[in-house]
């Protein structure tokens, strides 16, 4: 059976992405087998400076990118209404003078998915997470080696990508892509199924998804109904071992989060999983052996 190709065109500092994680958690299970889910970045700030007040510049770069910041993090705040993702900004600084775009984050995904690629959507999960969650500035590279480690990559292999040409001509390639396609704003996708093509450039959600499939599938992609079971969440669990409760009641069909907590304690009690609370809401982890 021709499956789904779903290509996401983003950039790892990206609030929109990160609160449309629900949206493909349902997408995954609801269309289990029949899509198979791609990333591309999109480089989304070239130079912040490009973006920060003039007039604030001109008295002070750090003052202009402190303002910019702020600015921005106001813009993340705003996004948790999508989805109901947990965004926290205290502290948010993730341009600085010496760090004034997101390229580092773009080629840190890319050196992920040349050393690890089973692990790099895995990885672009964890670097969003610090980014938005945790509000590290991963625009350094210690604390994307943080991430790199924390997920399981081997830090050797990707820092080799990272730091040699490797990397770069593989951001080349997405970017190029990207304009081949006309896409100028993020994030935007791209259906193929069957040798043929279908470019949305604009955030959409599940039901718009599932209208676009059925089109460019000729009705032969279509949602499956999902059971609701441990397993399940075992399963989930394996592929995303840090997981908003939001992702889960969206992938099982879940009233709401209160549903999801009181059918998930058996595994907090048998210690398969833990909770992890942070502002704004509560992740679920998979406990490692």
């Amino acid at each position: 059976m021709n499956k789904i190709t779903l290509t996401t065109f983003t950039d790892p500092m990206m609030g929109l992405s990160y609160e449309c994680e629900p949206i493909f958690r349902k997408l995954e299970t609801h269309f289990a087998g029949q899509i198979e889910f791609k990333y591309s970045m999109g480089l989304l700030v070239r130079n912040v400076y490009e973006l920060c007040d003039c007039n604030e510049l001109a008295q002070s770069p750090a003052l202009g990118l402190h303002h910019y910041n702020a600015r921005l993090a106001k813009i993340y705040e705003s996004e948790e209404s999508i989805s109901g993702m947990p965004i926290n900004m205290d502290g948010f600084c993730l341009f600085s003078t010496e760090e004034t775009s997101s390229l580092p984050l773009n080629l840190a995904y890319k050196a992920a998915q040349l050393t690890a690629p089973e692990l790099a959507d895995r990885f672009l999960y964890n670097l969003r997470y610090a980014t938005i969650v945790d509000t590290r500035p991963t625009t350094k590279l210690e604390e994307i080696l943080k991430v790199v480690r924390q997920t399981g990559i081997n830090e050797k292999q990707f820092l080799q990508h990272y730091q040699d040409s490797s990397a770069e001509t593989a951001l080349d390639s997405d970017l190029t892509r990207m304009h081949a396609l006309g896409i100028h704003t993020l994030p935007a996708y791209l259906l193929q199924y069957d040798g043929k093509q279908m470019v949305i450039k604009q955030l959409i959600g599940y039901d718009t998804f599932v209208a676009a499939i059925r089109q460019i599938s000729d009705g032969c992609i279509y949602p499956q109904p999902v059971m609701q079971s441990l397993q399940s969440v075992s399963q989930l669990q394996e592929q995303h071992p840090l997981i908003s409760p939001i992702e889960v009641r969206e992938a099982l069909d879940f009233h709401s989060i209160d549903d999801v907590r009181q059918f998930i304690q058996p595994l907090i009690d048998s210690r398969e999983i833990t909770i992890r609370d942070v502002k704004r809401g509560w992740f679920i982890e998979k406990v490692k052996n």
